[in-house]
């Protein structure tokens, strides 16, 4: 949504043709967070030791190592960050299989997973969700994190809840490198057709690849 049309190009280019196997990064720091934002504050210095445990794990590759170093330091940066989101009122749960389900904007089918639901403690309804965001090399600028969060929303609507109930305030996209958290913002039709625009420009260069 925010880069340049030769940037956009080679991102549909490498999706489309992707390697058989690329190693997932920051898995440690994604599990222990959304254990940790679903345990609440009393879960802070378990997540602390889990990250002082992988400094100190010396196995395997350098990348397993580095991976484990940068997971770490993100998983630090949350808990000093986490209370910027207000959700002590809200129940916060683990995301689960529901999580994978896609939204269909303009013929693509855009897959949100969330990290985390956040529930209305009284009637269970998803009412706002954590979305983690790790990359240090293309970290979320406002106007990314809106469109980011705007999409998220829109997925807990139509999948997991329903308009209305879902609140643009409790979309949370949270940029660890940044050490910023992104809201959806309340006027959402023109980034709706921002994103539906996109998605028609990643199905025309996908056809012609």
């Amino acid at each position: 949504m925010t880069a340049t049309p030769a940037r956009r190009r080679q991102i549909v280019k490498d999706q489309k043709n992707r390697p058989v196997f690329k190693a997932a990064r920051y898995r440690d720091a994604r599990d222990a967070i959304s254990s940790l934002i679903a345990s609440g504050t009393a879960g802070e210095a378990r997540a602390r030791d889990f990250a002082e445990g992988l400094r100190r794990d010396p196995g395997g590759s350098d990348f397993a190592m580095q991976d484990r170093a940068h997971s770490a330091a993100a998983i630090d940066t949350f808990v000093e960050i986490r209370g910027a989101m207000k959700i002590d009122d809200l129940i916060a749960v683990s995301a689960d299989a529901r999580c994978s389900d896609a939204v269909e904007m303009a013929g693509v089918r855009v897959v949100a997973r969330p990290d985390a639901l956040l529930l209305d403690p009284r009637s269970l309804a998803v009412v706002g969700c954590v979305k983690l965001h790790f990359s240090k090399s293309q970290p979320l600028d406002e106007k990314g994190g809106n469109y980011v969060a705007t999409a998220m929303q829109t997925h807990l609507e139509r999948n997991l809840s329903a308009p209305g109930l879902v609140l643009s305030s409790r979309c949370y996209v949270v940029d660890i490198a940044t050490r910023r958290i992104h809201t959806a913002p309340r006027a959402r039709k023109r980034r709706l057709g921002d994103l539906a625009a996109a998605c028609e420009e990643i199905k025309d260069r996908w056809e012609k690849l």
